[in-house]
């Protein structure tokens, strides 16, 4: 393998070797079916919306307060379903390990915030644990929302997470590369 060369973990994780620390990127992209299903998804969101907008200028009184808490509502759901289009178009988790500690950044193309963690103070990476039968694990899995990280670590006395939506097989392995990298860099 030479330094710096991308390899691949299943199909949304790639990674490379520098000479002073690992990189990793995990895609967000969803088949082109679940891509089209989010975009009708929101084209009729946006339909219920334009009706809400339409009934209230026509309407009066306590019947016109109603429609604009249901606008209100529609508001706050359209930003939400919005940014998880984004997410699914452009987003990434960037993560990079050095001598320092580690940084992850869920990025939005190439925008987004860093969080950086003091490498000494990071405890082993684990794989999240789902119970098939629970419906919030399941409902983390779905393509429609941004959640469902797949990979915990301990820092300080704080528990974070990182690696949305990943197969157990992927998770197990990057967790594994994350463990490499930490104890490689010094």
């Amino acid at each position: 393998m030479k330094n710096g060369s991308e390899l691949k973990i299943g199909q949304r994780i790639t990674y490379a070797w520098h000479e002073d620390a690992l990189t990793v990127i995990i895609h967000q992209r969803i088949t082109s079916s679940q891509q089209m299903m989010l975009d009708a998804w929101f084209a009729a969101w946006l339909l219920v919306g334009g009706s809400f907008g339409y009934a209230y200028t026509q309407s009066q009184g306590e019947e016109q307060n109603f429609l604009l808490i249901c606008l209100a509502f529609w508001t706050f759901f359209a930003i939400r379903v919005l940014k998880v289009l984004a997410w699914r178009r452009v987003g990434r988790e960037m993560i990079r390990v050095n001598a320092e500690g580690m940084s992850i950044k869920n990025a939005f193309g190439n925008y987004g915030k860093a969080k950086f963690f003091i490498k000494s103070n990071i405890k082993r990476m684990e794989v999240l644990r789902r119970d098939p039968s629970k419906f919030m694990h399941n409902l983390d899995q779905s393509f429609w929302i941004m959640g469902g990280d797949s990979l915990q670590f301990n820092y300080l006395r704080s528990r974070f997470v990182l690696g949305k939506q990943l197969n157990e097989r992927d998770a197990k392995a990057l967790a594994q590369l994350f463990d490499k990298a930490l104890r490689k860099f010094k």
